[in-house]
């Protein structure tokens, strides 16, 4: 009785796991039916489905991958492909999933999509998005060479990417001495405008100090002659008053030197008159 049980315990478990491949297997056709008619959404979706199912078969995640690499969803696509990477066995699959990555990166480089995925891969110190995309693109070729040296798509990819990534940089370097070449003219437009500032500043000091010197001199000046003439009011001041002079003329000058003269002859007269004169002299006997 218990041989018949384990035995029928043994039919229900490989049952279930007859119905769950069968499950998984359907799953994905539906998914591939999707993709082939390209609704690359619902395709994905049911890649997902089946992914949930069998967790540990990297089928289901390297087609989601693709359906994700269709819609331009770049992130998601590389997250799939990491996935199914960690899964495969075999070199061949390995290989087709490394040549999907580069794709993936070469397909967003090419069109210069600013994908969080391209911003991961570059960090911080990348300055270019797109440049950084061909970096990547490149390491998933050689990656897929390297397992597969016969693939001749990711040797012609690998190419591809490479000289893109030339031109890219050529055309940074161009721009970069462009923008130095024009970076130097602002700088010696700058220089220039700051020298003749500071001409303009020298020229306003020299101009104030001048105009102070010329203040302080008309100062002192201003300072010396009230000086001078408060000592020559003091000296004035100190001096005796002059006495008042009468201003004549000539008529009046001669007038008085006439009646001058009139006194003069009186005086003779009076002495001749007195000389002649006889004087009584009383005798004594």
């Amino acid at each position: 009785m218990m041989r018949h049980l384990i035995v029928f315990l043994l039919f229900i478990v490989a049952c279930g796991a007859a119905a769950s491949a069968q499950s998984y297997r359907g799953t994905v056709n539906d998914g591939n039916d999707l993709y082939h008619e390209k609704k690359y959404d619902r395709a994905r979706e049911k890649y997902e489905q089946a992914a949930i199912a069998e967790p540990e078969r990297p089928e289901s995640f390297f087609n989601a991958g693709n359906a994700a690499y269709r819609s331009d969803d770049i992130k998601a696509a590389l997250e799939q492909y990491e996935k199914a990477g960690l899964r495969i066995k075999d070199r061949e699959t390995l290989s087709r999933t490394l040549y999907n990555a580069g794709n993936t990166f070469l397909n967003a480089a090419d069109k210069g999509m600013d994908n969080p995925a391209l911003k991961q891969a570059a960090g911080e110190q990348a300055g270019n998005l797109q440049m950084e995309g061909y970096k990547q693109a490149i390491e998933m070729f050689k990656k897929a060479l390297k397992v597969d040296p016969t693939d001749q798509d990711a040797r012609y990819n690998l190419t591809y990417a490479r000289k893109k990534l030339e031109d890219l940089q050529k055309q940074q370097q161009n721009q970069n001495q462009d923008q130095k070449k024009d970076q130097q003219k602002k700088d010696q437009k700058q220089d220039k405008q700051q020298d003749q500032k500071n001409q303009d500043k020298n020229k306003q000091e020299e101009q104030q100090k001048k105009d102070k010197q010329d203040k302080d001199q008309q100062q002192q000046q201003n300072q010396k002659d009230n000086q001078q003439q408060d000592k020559a009011k003091q000296d004035q001041q100190q001096q005796p008053k002059p006495q008042k002079e009468q201003n004549m003329s000539k008529q009046q000058a001669e007038q008085i030197l006439r009646a001058l003269q009139r006194d003069e002859k009186e005086l003779q007269k009076k002495k001749r008159q007195q000389q002649g004169r006889r004087v009584n002299v009383d005798k004594d006997w």
